[in-house]
């Protein structure tokens, strides 16, 4: 978990770390969630509004997460709810991914009003999207799941409960099965300097390819932002990840008129974005 102090010019300070596996056990998850809060705040100072971003789906609300697979004991939680009524302060949610959007949007000064796409890859496969200044939600608010396309032909069991989902192939999680299987005796971080021309990496990245050009053929955006620790890994082959998109994108366009922007990696920046979403929040109480 990440923590800081964004101001009104987004300006971070207080910034801190602490093991989501020590919060998170499974057991009393809503009194860790309350006590890890509580105990930044009493030692940095209580904020107007906090602002918490989750790798899970969050009901169209915006206080409520339904599921998040990979951290133990916060499906169907009422997180905004629980930390107001414990804070006595306003509590936004969201997704993570659709932080570091509006982080990046801001860090690229790019123009709010355009139409965004954000992929993030890193454990799984992370997606945000923004239309015309918005966050795209969705009916259900589950909008913008890209990495759950379902494959054809494919039969890995992804973690959401799905067969074939694209995630399955197209993440960190999958790097690191090619490794044991293929390259055991190559550390992760060492894959792509000794292994990017075999056919099992070569494979791998036209599979990352494949949900960007997808989206980037459905919403024919302004800018397609790529982040995330599989991309900043050393060596990845940007280049040749970069004409896989374009060799699965429409012809002429968009394909011939893609700007791809890569998203500067810092761990603070999911917590600045999480602050421009509070001020955005509780400038505009429609804005969701």
């Amino acid at each position: 978990m990440r923590f800081g102090l964004v101001d009104e010019l987004y300006q971070l300070s207080s910034f801190a770390i602490k093991n989501t596996q020590i919060i998170f056990t499974g057991k009393d998850t809503e009194n860790s969630l309350i006590a890890s809060v509580r105990e930044y705040c009493v030692e940095y100072g209580f904020p107007d509004a906090i602002s918490a971003g989750f790798p899970a789906t969050i009901d169209k609300k915006r206080k409520k997460v339904i599921s998040a697979p990979n951290i133990k004991g916060l499906n169907n939680l009422p997180v905004a709810d629980i930390l107001e009524q414990a804070l006595g302060i306003p509590v936004f949610v969201n997704r993570d991914t659709n932080f570091l959007l509006l982080y990046d949007v801001y860090h690229y000064q790019l123009d709010e009003l355009a139409n965004i796409i954000g992929c993030y890859i890193g454990t799984g496969f992370g997606n945000a999207v923004l239309i015309n200044g918005r966050i795209l939600l969705g009916k259900n608010g589950a909008a913008a799941e890209l990495g759950h396309i379902p494959m054809l032909g494919k039969s890995a069991v992804c973690g959401c409960g799905n067969v074939g989902c694209i995630e399955a192939y197209a993440s960190g999680k999958h790097l690191s099965e090619i490794r044991e299987s293929c390259f055991p005796d190559t550390h992760i971080t060492e894959i792509f300097s000794k292994h990017g021309a075999d056919e099992a990496i070569e494979q791998f990245i036209d599979q990352l390819s494949l949900p960007v050009a997808s989206e980037i053929n459905i919403f024919d955006p302004d800018h397609v932002i790529v982040g995330g620790g599989v991309i900043q890994m050393k060596d990845f082959p940007l280049k040749r990840f970069e004409e896989r998109i374009r060799e699965h994108s429409r012809k002429p366009f968009p394909e011939s008129n893609l700007d791809i922007i890569y998203s500067y990696p810092k761990q603070e920046n999911g917590v600045i974005g999480a602050g421009i979403y509070a001020y955005k929040r509780l400038a505009d109480g429609g804005y969701v």
